[in-house]
């Protein structure tokens, strides 16, 4: 089987499983509101990823639905929360939940997802430890994340955010939660200390490289596929490795014209070719693709164990 249909079957089982926990509540609109990334698709990964490595472990991935689930749910409620923050209209190819609810719904709708994670996440069938372990290493990577995207924010009002700020704040902000998928499904599939350890381990260097490339995919991709304008980190001012690696070698007129058109909210089409290009012939983007490569390989060291 390859593994893209592995992953769409297993990412129909959570689709699933995300429908029936959502249907929770009274409030019509709010419902719409919570429901309304999770229905729009997603490629589920953390999720999928605890399976799998239940699956490597014991062959119990049903063990994991519920706190894949709630690793989804968390997720989707940081993106709703995100793209106000970061003024994004649009996600997975259809508007933000702020655009069409509003943002005082939005901000409720990503309180809502936020706490049921957690009533999900408590139907988990492991023993009394392992539960209350699972809940309290969900909570801290959930201040992870919120540290890593508050260090974010703040990254676009400097100039001078260097490579291991940037490798520290995705590490927080997306590798964290990558890393927990992982370590639950070890832990729920039964895993030895050291198997839990090096799932933890895959689960972060996973998560580094996807953020690095994601990054990359913000600039090169395909709008259709991303679901998102091309280049908006590019027009916020987003401080991506390849921002970092490009203040740092720019120079002259390359950097001055790079400048007028970072962190530009009005910069048009053909100023965000300009910026690629600038970006594509300082080497920026390479070196990002390399470094998502290595993330890549360290991940797959880890996995020797299984």
């Amino acid at each position: 089987m390859q593994l893209s249909e592995e992953l769409a079957k297993r990412r129909d089982v959570i689709n699933k499983e995300i429908e029936k926990a959502l249907k929770i509540g009274d409030n019509v609109t709010l419902k719409k509101a919570m429901a309304h990334y999770p229905q729009a698709g997603g490629k589920r990964l953390r999720p999928v990823l605890a399976m799998l490595v239940a699956d490597a472990i014991s062959c119990t991935s049903e063990k994991t639905f519920p706190f894949g689930c709630a690793l989804e749910l968390v997720h989707n409620f940081t993106l709703v929360h995100d793209d106000i923050m970061d003024r994004d209209d649009f996600r997975r190819g259809i508007e933000s939940v702020h655009k069409v609810f509003g943002e005082p719904t939005a901000i409720i709708a990503g309180d809502a997802l936020f706490s049921l994670a957690f009533e999900v996440l408590s139907r988990t069938d492991v023993e009394p430890a392992k539960l209350r372990g699972l809940l309290r290493d969900t909570a801290v990577i959930v201040r992870i994340i919120a540290e890593g995207q508050q260090v974010d924010m703040e990254f676009e009002n400097r100039k001078d955010v260097s490579e291991d700020e940037y490798l520290s704040m995705i590490g927080d902000k997306t590798a964290s939660l990558f890393s927990l998928a992982a370590k639950g499904g070890a832990i729920i599939g039964g895993g030895t200390e050291q198997q839990v350890e090096q799932a933890s381990s895959y689960g972060y260097h996973l998560g580094m490289g996807f953020q690095i490339r994601d990054d990359i995919i913000g600039i090169e991709g395909d709008e259709k596929a991303i679901g998102k304008p091309v280049g908006s980190d590019i027009r916020n001012g987003k401080r991506t490795l390849i921002a970092v690696k490009a203040h740092e070698v720019l120079k002259g007129k390359e950097m001055k014209r790079f400048q007028e058109i970072f962190g530009n909210e009005s910069a048009g089409e053909d100023d965000i070719k300009d910026a690629v290009s600038i970006l594509r012939s300082a080497g920026a983007i390479d070196y990002a693709q390399n470094a998502a490569n290595e993330y890549a390989v360290n991940a797959n060291e880890s996995l020797k164990i299984f």
